[in-house]
């Protein structure tokens, strides 16, 4: 029989050097899926086909359950699924491997409803050895680790931020006859339509691999769509052509957010990009260092790979909170923040909304979008509703 322990504790509790401790204690080849879990896959295929028979082991424990891979057709590339689904394609390269044991760094915190409890259900199966940590489930019958928070590292100064950010007056944002598919047989949006309110948070939600990131993608013009009408207060909005003015992206993966090694190169990268635009005004050094002191790093020299992902996940938001933009578009938020630090974030969302500017936020935590006064929106079946 397989053994299941759930590590749980603050941010900067040491949580996930543990787990890595525990999964080395295993003593067989144990399979690790980190916060995001691109890492967890080879690197190596073109196709999901391609993935899952790289991890297809020849002999393998015929007692572990399957466990299902995402929906998405096997021809398509593994980097262009959506976080959760990538998170699904782990778990399923790993069902049909030869790795006898299991490591979850908040991974499962990137599923909807139904694939994190299906999820817990086969890590719960006892056929393998597990080591989860995780913000937003404690799986019931585990054996469980409680550590307690060590000194103030990378704190942030929350009241602070609040009371520095600019007021800005967002755009009304209209969106129509979206259509947009990674293939051509395969449509993501199909005529979708939205109207988005400025001084308004907006929460996205949606099964995994619905399109909440891939919207987000073009609205920041990262994404060109096979056909769209997107207005600002009535002004055609093109940004996959024209460059993008109004909507300031943290990525859901903060490191693929990054424009340079240091803080200080990724900002001198986004203001050579505004040069000669207004919103330059809100980037001098002096409100970045600022914001990063807030948000829990001391130095904008501080090199970005050499802070822990927690960190990592919270200075990515500079870039949005800076107020260059009047838009503020939150991908995953949450992932592998601590309760007190998504409560700070729900304060500072709503703060950001009275002082003007429009948000959206894409999450799959129920409790945190509780505290956030917002409109909800879903995307499903190629609509927005």
């Amino acid at each position: 029989m397989g053994r299941g322990e759930f590590i749980s504790g603050p941010n900067f509790s040491g949580r996930s050097r543990l787990l890595l401790a525990r999964a080395r204690e295993l003593g067989a080849a144990t399979y690790f899926v980190g916060p995001y879990a691109e890492a967890a896959l080879s690197g190596l295929s073109s196709t999901i086909a391609d993935e899952v028979q790289i991890y297809r082991a020849s002999s393998r424990d015929r007692d572990r359950p399957l466990f299902e891979r995402p929906r998405a057709a096997l021809r398509q590339k593994p980097q262009s699924l959506s976080g959760g689904e990538q998170v699904l394609l782990a778990l399923h390269c790993f069902s049909i491997s030869a790795y006898g044991s299991v490591a979850i760094d908040t991974a499962l915190e990137q599923l909807d409803t139904r694939n994190r409890a299906q999820a817990l259900d086969y890590l719960g199966t006892g056929r393998f050895d597990v080591v989860l940590t995780d913000n937003r489930a404690q799986p019931r019958g585990w054996d469980t680790t409680q550590l307690q928070e060590r000194g103030h590292n990378f704190a942030c100064d929350w009241e602070g931020l609040q009371q520095s950010i600019t007021p800005r007056r967002a755009p009304r944002i209209l969106i129509r006859q979206l259509s947009f598919g990674y293939h051509p047989d395969a449509d993501i949006f199909h005529n979708a339509e939205v109207a988005l309110e400025p001084g308004q948070a907006h929460r996205l939600s949606g099964p995994n691999g619905a399109g909440k990131t891939t919207l987000l993608k073009i609205l920041v013009g990262a994404l060109v769509p096979r056909s769209a009408h997107i207005s600002l207060d009535g002004a055609a909005y093109e940004p996959w052509r024209t460059g993008n003015t109004a909507l300031a992206l943290a990525t859901q993966n903060p490191d693929q957010q990054w424009c340079g090694a240091t803080l200080r190169e990724d900002m001198d990268r986004r203001r050579a990009a505004l040069s000669g635009h207004p919103a330059n005004a809100m980037l001098t050094q002096a409100r970045v260092s600022a914001l990063a002191r807030q948000l829990g790093v001391g130095s904008t020299d501080q090199h970005l790979y050499e802070l822990p992902i927690a960190a990592r996940k919270r200075i990515s938001w500079l870039w949005p909170f800076a107020g260059a933009h009047p838009w503020i578009m939150l991908d995953e938020p949450t992932i592998g923040q601590d309760g007190d630090t998504c409560r700070a974030l729900a304060r500072t969302i709503e703060r950001l909304c009275q002082s003007g500017y429009g948000v959206m936020f894409v999450t799959h935590d129920d409790e945190f979008a509780a505290t956030v006064p917002h409109r909800a929106l879903r995307i499903e079946n190629k609509r927005i509703s």
